[in-house]
């Protein structure tokens, strides 16, 4: 007993507690701000009307707000845990462009591993973990709103281009693999809205990737 007492190692009992309760906090913080975004998203698609949505020049405002906050969540995450983003250079990801309507089949398969991906999964005590929690809360909210619009195909376009945009300056905030997860989230989303669409006519992805790029020029997070 007296060399447990010198030795000044906490009791295992109190570790396990401890880990509960850290991860019980960064399981809150990521539900809170998931639902934050969430909120914005949904205040943006109901206010709308997406039939009369004109052909789409650049990333819609709740984009960037969205972005955004993300960016804070970030650097409240890297301050708090101790754990800072690594910068990566502009070769380290791959653009996903939705570019064409997909045939039953496909629609199908994505539906499949949509249901797989668990948007309320247990979350890694680590920054990147937590922002991935933040964003699949975000993004599965916003495929659900798809589902209670119709939309013309300009507004179905303007989700796209939404999309794309936020996938890729997202991408600069998690692992690839992580990223990856995100973009089949985002790609349920330009999905959902496809399905309830009545022209289901995509834009092209070069002009997709312009009209990103272009947005890109101009975009600050401060």
């Amino acid at each position: 007993m007296e060399e447990e007492k010198i030795s000044g190692r906490p009791h295992p009992a109190v570790l396990k507690a401890t880990r509960s309760a850290s991860q019980a906090v960064i399981t809150h913080y990521a539900l809170m701000s998931g639902q934050r975004l969430a909120h914005f998203f949904r205040n943006s698609v109901q206010s709308r009307n997406w039939m009369t949505v004109r052909e789409p020049q650049e990333p819609r405002k709740v984009v960037e707000m969205v972005l955004r906050e993300v960016h804070a969540f970030d650097a409240q995450l890297a301050g708090i845990l101790g754990d800072p983003r690594k910068p990566k250079g502009s070769g380290d990801h791959q653009r996903r462009t939705l570019s064409r309507f997909k045939n039953s089949m496909e629609l199908e398969m994505e539906r499949l591993w949509a249901k797989k991906l668990q948007v309320f999964a247990p979350i890694p005590f680590n920054r990147n973990g937590a922002i991935v929690g933040i964003l699949r809360i975000a993004f599965k909210a916003l495929f659900e709103y798809m589902r209670e619009e119709t939309f013309g195909k300009f507004g179905l376009q303007q989700i796209q281009v939404d999309c794309a945009f936020i996938g890729e300056i997202v991408r600069d905030f998690v692992d690839a693999d992580d990223a990856s997860v995100l973009d089949s989230l985002l790609d349920e989303v330009v999905t959902s809205a496809q399905m309830r669409c009545v022209d289901p006519v995509l834009m092209d992805s070069s002009v997709v990737e312009a009209r990103c790029d272009e947005k890109k020029k101009k975009f600050r997070f401060e």
